[in-house]
């Protein structure tokens, strides 16, 4: 029951990294199909209302039988909503439920092999997150040489698999106690780091494929390269983590920097075919930052870095979403700086609580 549980939390997060990709990888389809315009930022803002409803329903609900295997199957079901949607209202109507779903996964799909392996939970966690980054990969390249509705589907699919997978998961484990909280705001600073850094993450990847085909590259290189970006994420979080553990902050630092000069490039042409590099820089920080709350609050900063991640990650890309596509390097660049500026902040104020 155990590998069961693990697998099918291991789905639940494929997902999770499936839908957080599908924007950007639709947008190029989307524009052709629909020509959504602004109201790709009411798409945002309507998944970020049912993502972080279902997060919290998920915090608040310690049982996770049957709820983790209804959340997956909900998740499902807006991808055949998106799928079968013949005008962009009707993907409009997929954003709640299909945020709603999410919000309830991530938590549950990140906690559940904590609890089924506490011998070695950061080992199996580690592995099982891997899922997202493969369905963060995949979706960008699969929507853009396969036909986008039938690929929705067959993910659809997988969510149901998933979710019988899951069936009868246990409840929660009681939360361990939480450590000292630090003073001086330090708390709120890394949430608001951690939003700036989900929104920058999202916004790399939702219009990164539009600003090239405005360029006139084409739609399928432009799929490509997005899902060498979610690549290049995956492969920064698993080969750089233990060069950033020896000096956190200070090595973050030098990271968002060169996100930084990632964004500069897209001024350049053709040096914008260049960014998946930032995949690679940033790939680290939410990971870094969440480990480094947890370590000064205890267990609720898992908590509180879902909640900011959640809430970049839609506010940021429903900002970009008003921009022209020309204008998309700039938001890039001042969210790129914005959180440059709170991560040095943050090391400021580490080295004087250090004193």
């Amino acid at each position: 029951m155990r590998l069961r549980l693990t697998l099918g939390s291991a789905l639940s997060l494929l997902l999770s990294g499936i839908i957080a990709a599908s924007p950007g990888g639709l947008l190029p389809q989307w524009q052709e199909v629909f020509d959504p315009g602004s109201r790709l930022s009411l798409y945002f803002n309507l998944y970020l209302g049912g993502l972080l409803l279902g997060l919290t329903l998920a915090r608040l609900t310690p049982v996770r039988h049957p709820w983790f295997s209804m959340a997956i199957v909900l998740a499902g079901l807006g991808l055949l909503g998106v799928a079968s949607a013949q005008s962009f209202d009707a993907v409009l109507w997929a954003a709640f439920p299909l945020g709603l779903g999410v919000g309830a996964i991530n938590l549950s799909g990140n906690s559940l092999p904590g609890d089924l392996y506490p011998e070695r939970r950061m080992i199996v966690l580690s592995q099982v997150n891997a899922a997202f980054g493969v369905g963060a990969i995949a979706t960008p390249f699969l929507v853009s040489f396969f036909p986008w509705r039938e690929v929705l589907v067959v993910f659809a699919a997988l969510a149901f698999l998933g979710a019988a997978l899951v069936w009868k998961a246990p409840a929660s484990s009681p939360p361990a106690a939480d450590g000292g909280h630090p003073g001086n705001g330090w708390l709120w600073l890394l949430v608001l780091a951690i939003g700036l850094y989900a929104g920058l993450e999202q916004g790399f990847a939702t219009f990164s494929g539009a600003y090239l085909t405005e360029l006139g590259y084409p739609t399928a290189l432009a799929g490509a390269l997005l899902s060498a970006y979610w690549v290049a994420f995956t492969a920064g979080r698993l080969l750089m983590a233990y060069w950033v553990a020896r000096d956190p902050l200070r090595h973050l630092t030098w990271l968002v920097c060169g996100a930084v000069g990632v964004a500069l490039l897209y001024f350049l042409p053709p040096l914008p075919l260049l960014f998946p590099l930032a995949g690679f820089l940033i790939g680290p920080v939410f990971t870094t930052l969440m480990a480094l709350g947890q370590g000064r609050v205890g267990n609720a900063a898992v908590a509180y870095a879902l909640y900011a991640g959640a809430s970049g990650s839609t506010l940021v890309p429903a900002l970009f979403a008003l921009l022209p596509v020309a204008g998309i390097p700039w938001g890039l660049l001042l969210v790129g700086l914005a959180l440059l500026a709170l991560t040095q902040r943050l090391r400021r104020l580490d080295a004087r609580t250090a004193l």
